[in-house]
């Protein structure tokens, strides 16, 4: 049987479906608290909750349909479009990237496709669910900064308004991305509580998949991608959890890989050893104790688990080049 052919506008024309890639600018969060559900005579069932902001939108987007579909736009748009896919298949071309990205299940990518054009392949009888970001062009830049290779190429082909992909292809969404994804979907807040919530957890989201991008840009020989991604899940509980006392046969147990792989593959990943990350974080986090004025030289060593101020100050020195007195009093060398 020949697929379907529609416009998108045709499906997001159902009133109130908004467009998934679009913003209202100066809009108000709005969510109607329960999934809406809407029946197109060519899609089939659409269920969907949206929020959106003035600089974003997030949508948990479902639809199941009886045939396979070719729906395509040609409307420009000016948001980075990001697409967590939770169930079903889905294969999209979009204008100006040259790789197809086929979605499945538990898959990824970020896309900024100015001119808007695309074609979205869909399968019939797969129910399908996508957990869908649109982000403002100049939100996003601003946001990622332009503090290593991955960002510098992002800023620079969002500059000259040049189409383009996190990652040629899709990654795989990590246990983190979704436990992220689940914590928004289940928020049961209200008002501004829940609008600063739901923000806060998009933007841990897109900390973890630019993470993995950068990631899979660099070339490491030897290392499995189930591999990597523990790593990663490593690295992210060092990020919540480096205060606290950790030994290698601990954290291998934890992350699920012998202390070898451990040692060598977190090194070769991220340019520094596990111990050695752990210090940069905790000596990182007591220089900001220290620039803030309620906090003595002291209760920083005591938050940071050392026994006497002098061997606190002793490490410090030895890892930023000059004694914590020196910087809680703003005479700090270079």
């Amino acid at each position: 049987m020949a697929a379907t052919v529609i416009h998108s506008t045709d499906v997001f024309d159902i009133n109130p479906l908004p467009n998934p890639q679009m913003l209202n600018p100066g809009i108000r969060a709005s969510n109607p608290g329960e999934f809406v559900t809407r029946f197109h005579p060519k899609v089939g069932h659409v269920k969907f909750k949206s929020l959106m902001f003035s600089h974003m939108h997030v949508m948990n987007l479902h639809w199941a349909s009886d045939s396979d579909l070719v729906a395509y736009e040609s409307s420009p748009t000016n948001t980075v479009n990001i697409n967590f896919h939770m169930a079903g298949r889905q294969d999209t071309t979009f204008e100006g990237i040259q790789c197809e990205l086929n979605m499945a299940p538990g898959r990824h990518n970020l896309v900024y496709s100015p001119g808007g054009g695309y074609i979205n392949r869909i399968h019939a009888h797969e129910p399908a669910e996508m957990f869908h970001i649109s982000l403002d062009k100049m939100y996003f830049a601003d946001i990622i900064g332009c503090d290593d290779r991955w960002s510098e190429k992002m800023q620079d082909n969002l500059l000259n308004d040049r189409p383009f992909s996190g990652i040629k292809g899709t990654l795989d969404l990590t246990p983190l991305m979704q436990r992220v994804i689940m914590e928004i979907k289940q928020c049961r807040e209200v008002g501004t509580m829940r609008n600063l919530l739901v923000q806060s957890k998009v933007l841990e989201l897109l900390a973890l998949q630019i993470d993995q991008f950068r990631g899979s840009m660099r070339v490491v020989s030897g290392i499995s991608v189930a591999d990597m991604d523990k790593l990663y899940q490593l690295k992210y509980f060092l990020d919540n959890h480096f205060l606290e006392e950790h030994s290698l046969s601990e954290l291998s147990r934890m992350c699920l890989l012998n202390e070898f792989k451990v040692k060598k593959g977190f090194k070769e990943l991220f340019g520094t050893t596990v111990f050695g990350y752990l210090r940069e974080l905790r000596m990182n986090y007591a220089e900001r104790l220290l620039l803030d004025s309620s906090h003595s030289v002291e209760e920083v060593s005591e938050i940071l688990g050392y026994e006497h101020a002098q061997h606190f100050s002793i490490a410090f020195k030895k890892y930023r080049g000059t004694n914590p007195s020196k910087i809680k009093a703003g005479k700090i060398s270079t």
